[in-house]
């Protein structure tokens, strides 16, 4: 699965055209063939943008990431976001809890020393249990 992120649907589209020129290239298209081949992937882009509400997407979180990979039938599929991981990784239980400050700089203290986040510190505090 290949993955990129855009800021911008400029950003996308010149992605895309640089992405497009080189297979025209490489397929030896020239003339007219080369240029009826760009024009249908930009319209593809436009398409493609639009289909996913992808501009929604950016507006929301800053940028958009799109994953494109072959389904079982060896179609291309298009996603966003972040992508799914296996239903064997899916971690299915969430907490929160509430602490004080002396536990909270411990817990900090923790996570900088190890470079990790708070829920693999919690992980691993808990595995060693």
């Amino acid at each position: 699965m290949k993955e990129r992120t855009f800021t911008s649907f400029e950003q996308y589209e010149k992605y895309l055209k640089e992405k497009m020129i080189h297979k025209a290239k490489k397929k030896g298209l020239v003339g007219d063939a080369f240029s009826e081949y760009l024009k249908k992937h930009e319209n593809d882009a436009a398409r493609i943008w639009k289909e996913n509400d992808l501009q929604k997407w950016l507006e929301k979180e800053g940028y958009v990431t799109i994953a494109v990979w072959m389904d079982e039938t060896g179609q291309r599929k298009i996603g966003r976001g972040r992508p799914k991981k296996p239903e064997c990784e899916k971690l299915k239980h969430s907490i929160h809890v509430r602490l004080d400050e002396e536990r909270y700089k411990k817990l900090n203290d923790f996570c900088m020393e190890k470079n990790i986040d708070v829920s693999e510190a919690i992980r691993i505090l808990i595995n060693n249990l």
